[in-house]
């Protein structure tokens, strides 16, 4: 690679992982200065080691996440009282790739408003080399979880599926795609309400947003193996547009409607997923779980698990409306989707 793209690929290939990235570095300086790449004799390296700070005006409570270079807090907001969620990065030991993905997830948080999408409240850089974002606690579970422990029926799982559609709708309206739609990334808070969080692997397909350095690698999987889209699974990340999150968040509802997943996946290789997902056809509704073959549910699931994006949903909010009628039928007497006892795959890791 020429000099100038070779760092910023080393960053982004990294990841969150320091002191990867630092003994890459040491390679290349090594590479530079002798003969040999892997003569690294007398070169020394220098592990950044992180050091968060929270913003003045919040209290911490306690830590609800770590990364290599991240950390979320739950805080209380001193002038207010409210509990927040506090994201920070110390964009030192990031590399500029990850501190990129930050500030554009910080770009992105501030234009989307939605009753299902997690509020930013604040943003900024500290002047210990860290940035931070203050967001909406959500006070719940993933939605998986939800639904299991609290027995939610069929028709309400459904209609809380429909409200993260149109919280997608919202993002969709600024070219923006989630790209990781996945049962951890949906939470309950106390109330019932579903809420759409983590847009750190999202991409703009165009706009003012959009950096003119943001690139995928060709062959790079962006997502959670089990819930990729066929397009996504292939490496072909550009093709990944809107409706490759409407696909994920089909898996996602299958997955609640049927207490499965849509493909058989136990005991198979992360290579033998990918296949999976993109040569497989999804198991219809009516053999997964017992439904007959006039349920509505059946018709709404090949046209969301469809292999080709022409053949899904043609956008968040025809999606979303779809979901409230299933869920309508659902309620109204159509055969219940959930059955009893039914086996759900282990996911794939």
């Amino acid at each position: 690679m020429p000099r100038d793209e070779r760092m910023a690929f080393v960053e982004d290939a990294s990841g969150d992982d320091g002191a990867l990235l630092s003994l890459v570095r040491s390679l290349l300086a090594a590479d530079e200065d002798s003969g040999s790449a892997w003569d690294c004799a007398g070169v020394e390296v220098q592990p950044v080691v992180p050091v968060f700070t929270l913003p003045a005006g919040y209290e911490p409570v306690r830590e609800l996440g770590r990364g290599g270079v991240g950390v979320v807090h739950l805080c209380r907001e001193r002038e207010s009282g409210d509990l927040v969620a506090v994201k920070v990065v110390h964009l030192a030991s990031s590399g500029r790739s990850a501190a990129a993905r930050f500030r554009r997830e910080w770009r992105l948080l501030a234009k989307l408003r939605h009753p299902s999408l997690v509020s930013l409240r604040a943003a900024g850089t500290l002047d210990s080399g860290c940035a931070y974002l203050v967001m909406d606690f959500v006070d719940g579970r993933d939605i998986r979880r939800h639904c299991r422990e609290e027995r939610v029926p069929a028709a309400r799982r459904l209609e809380m599926l429909a409200s993260v559609a149109e919280a997608l709708a919202v993002a969709h309206a600024y070219n923006i795609v989630h790209r990781d739609i996945k049962p951890a990334n949906i939470l309950v808070d106390r109330a019932g309400r579903a809420r759409l969080i983590d847009f750190g692997a999202a991409r703009v397909f165009d706009g003012d947003l959009q950096s003119r350095h943001e690139h995928t690698l060709t062959g790079q999987i962006v997502g959670t193996l089990s819930y990729l889209s066929p397009e996504q699974a292939s490496g072909n990340s550009r093709r990944a547009d809107q409706r490759s999150d409407l696909y994920q968040l089909g898996v996602v509802a299958f997955e609640l409607f049927a207490n499965r997943l849509p493909y058989d996946l136990d005991g198979q290789t992360s290579a033998e997923v990918l296949r999976t997902i993109i040569a497989e056809p999804a198991i219809r509704l009516d053999a997964a779980c017992g439904v007959p073959a006039e349920h509505p549910g059946v018709a709404f699931f090949e046209r969301a698990l469809a292999k080709e994006p022409t053949a899904r949903f043609a956008s968040a909010h025809e999606m979303a409306a779809s979901l409230r009628e299933l869920a309508s039928a659902v309620r109204g007497g159509a055969a219940s989707g959930a059955r009893k006892g039914a086996r759900r795959p282990r996911a794939a890791r």
